[in-house]
């Protein structure tokens, strides 16, 4: 990802839709339930989102996507997690996307495919990897185990050889 494009102010708002959301996660926690404050935080979010989707570079960027979808989820999530005391809660406001990323309307949040499928690509990966790796620890403890009872075998072998050269001396002399 490029670091390089990001607007510190822009990463400002975000830092404080979240900080709101980790307040209501926080007191619901500690049972402090006082739906004039989750809806005072709930309005911060959601007032964060909006300015930040009046920003064409916020809706442009990869990165912010992908920050505004995993807000926007977890936001979503609290709601539906708290839905007795959430019923007053605003939605999140659909992000405008430019150029090439979807718009999705479903409460609101953005689902970025590239997302997702990078992160269950490198979970896939992984697993394939460590399947791998077993597999050839697998069939390398076999080889090891085989080839110790052949080694073995060869060596009793040629012991039974030379003894029987020794009887057959001793026979002899």
């Amino acid at each position: 990802m490029d670091f390089s494009n990001i607007d510190i102010k822009d990463i400002s708002k975000f830092y404080d839709a979240f900080k709101s959301l980790c307040k209501m996660h926080t007191e619901s926690n500690e049972g402090n339930i006082e739906s004039t404050e989750y809806l005072e935080h709930a309005n911060n979010i959601v007032d964060k989102f909006t300015k930040l989707n009046e920003n064409s570079n916020v809706t442009r960027n990869t990165l912010y996507i992908q920050v505004w979808s995993t807000l926007s989820t977890d936001y979503n999530n609290f709601k539906n997690e708290h839905n007795d005391i959430c019923m007053g809660f605003p939605s999140i406001p659909s992000m405008k996307i430019t150029q090439h990323h979807i718009q999705s309307s479903e409460h609101g949040s953005v689902q970025n495919s590239g997302v997702t499928s990078s992160s269950l690509s490198i979970v896939k990966k992984l697993i394939l990897a460590l399947s791998i790796f077993s597999a050839i620890t697998i069939i390398l403890g076999i080889f090891y185990k085989c080839s110790l009872f052949v080694l073995r075998k060869r060596a009793q072998k040629q012991h039974l050889k030379e003894k029987l050269k020794n009887i057959k001396k001793r026979m002899n002399h």
